[in-house]
C-alpha cells in the first residue's frame, strides 16, 4: 500500500504536469485577448478599463514567470532549492508581480466607487489621467517595498527549501498576511460600495432619462461591477489560503528540544504549501478573460469583433469596420454629465 507521502507526491506531480499546462495555455490566450480588447479606443476612455489592462499585462508575466518554472520543476530540480540568487529572485519577483496585479484590481474597485459617488470631488478622482499615473506608480512601489526579500530570503539547509529563517520568519509571516488580506478587504468594501452607489444613481436618474438610455446604463454598470465582483471572488478563493498557511507554518515551527514532526505531517504541510503557492495562486491570473466573457455582453461583442477581424484579415487582407457600440461604451461619459455638479 502506498504511503500518504507517495500519494501526495503523485497528486502534486499530476497538478504540475497536467493541470498547470492547461492553466498556462488558457491563461496566455485569455490575457492576450484581454490586452487587445482593453486597448481599444472606446475601452481606453474608461479609467476602470485601464486598470484591467494593467492587470492583464501583469497576469501574463505572472503566468510566464510563475507557472513555467513550476512545470519544469516537476521534471528537473528547481534551481531555487540550491542556488541563492535563484531563490531570492523567484520569491521576490513573483511576489512583486502578484502584488502589482492585486493592487490594480483594488484600484479598479476604488475607481468604480469614485465614479459612482454623488460627491463631485470624489468623481473627479475617477479619470483616465489618474489611472495612467497609477499604472506606472504601482509597479515602482512594489519593486521597492519587498526589497527585504532579496536580503533575507535564502536556501534553507538541511531542509533544502527556499524560504525564511529566524526572526525574519515571523516578520515575513505578518508581512505576507497583510499583503494578501488587505487588498482583498479593500476590494470587497469598495466593490460593494460602488454597486450600492450605482443602484442609487439608477433610481435617481430614471425620471430625467428615457427608458432606452436607462436600460443601457443599467446593463453597462452591472457588467463592469460584475466583472469586478467575480474577479474579487476568484482572488479570494485562490489566495485566502496563502497567508493562513504562512502563519501556520511559522507558528508550528519546531524549536530545539521539541519532538520533530512526523513524516506524514511534513508531507501534508508540504502539499498544502504547494497548493497555496504553486497552484491556487495562479487561478486568478488565468481566469479574468473567462470571467469577463461570461458576465459582460460588451466584452463578448468586442471579442467576437476581434475574431472576425482577424480571420477576415488573414483570408481577404481586409479589416472589418468596427460596429457602433457607442451607446454601450459611452455610458460612463453620459453618467458624469447627468450627475449634479
Amino acid at each position: 500500500m502506498s504511503s500518504i507521502e507517495d500519494v501526495l507526491n503523485i497528486i502534486q506531480m499530476i497538478f504540475s504536469r497536467y493541470l498547470l499546462p492547461i492553466c498556462l495555455f488558457f491563461g496566455i490566450f485569455g490575457n492576450i485577448f484581454n490586452i487587445f480588447i482593453f486597448l481599444a479606443k472606446k475601452f481606453r476612455s474608461n479609467s476602470c478599463s485601464i486598470y484591467f489592462l494593467g492587470t492583464s499585462f501583469t497576469n501574463l508575466f505572472i503566468i510566464l514567470f510563475g507557472i513555467i518554472p513550476s512545470i519544469s520543476s516537476s521534471y528537473i530540480t528547481d534551481p531555487s532549492l540550491y542556488l541563492t540568487w535563484a531563490c531570492k529572485l523567484k520569491l521576490y519577483g513573483l511576489h512583486s508581480l502578484l502584488m502589482i496585479s492585486r493592487t490594480y484590481v483594488t484600484l479598479a474597485c476604488l475607481d468604480q466607487y469614485f465614479f459612482s459617488s454623488i460627491k463631485p470631488y470624489l468623481r473627479r478622482l475617477s479619470n483616465t489621467k489618474f489611472a495612467l499615473k497609477m499604472l506606472f506608480i504601482v509597479p515602482i512601489c512594489w519593486l521597492i517595498i519587498p526589497i527585504h526579500m532579496l536580503i533575507f530570503m535564502n536556501v534553507q539547509i538541511p531542509y533544502v527549501k527556499c524560504g525564511t529563517s529566524g526572526v525574519y520568519s515571523l516578520v515575513y509571516a505578518i508581512y505576507s498576511f497583510l499583503c494578501s488580506s488587505t487588498p482583498l478587504i479593500l476590494m470587497i468594501i469598495f466593490s460593494l460600495l460602488a454597486f450600492s452607489n450605482i443602484r442609487q444613481i439608477n433610481h435617481r436618474i430614471v425620471p430625467a432619462m428615457n427608458v432606452t438610455n436607462h436600460i443601457h446604463m443599467k446593463n453597462y454598470d452591472r457588467q463592469i461591477i460584475l466583472m469586478l465582483i467575480f474577479t474579487v471572488w476568484i482572488y479570494f478563493i485562490s489566495n485566502v489560503l496563502h497567508p493562513t498557511n504562512t502563519l501556520y507554518m511559522y507558528l508550528t515551527t519546531v524549536s530545539k528540544g521539541q519532538p520533530p514532526k512526523s513524516s506524514s505531517r511534513i508531507a501534508i504541510e508540504g502539499f498544502v504549501t504547494y497548493l497555496t503557492w504553486g497552484f491556487f495562486i495562479y487561478i486568478n491570473s488565468c481566469s479574468t478573460f473567462y470571467i469577463n466573457i461570461c458576465v459582460s455582453k460588451i466584452y463578448r461583442m468586442r471579442f467576437v469583433y476581434l475574431l472576425k477581424t482577424t480571420f477576415n484579415y488573414l483570408k481577404n487582407g481586409q479589416i472589418i469596420p468596427e460596429p457602433n457600440t457607442t451607446n454601450h461604451l459611452g455610458i460612463s461619459t453620459a453618467m458624469k454629465i447627468i450627475r449634479p455638479n
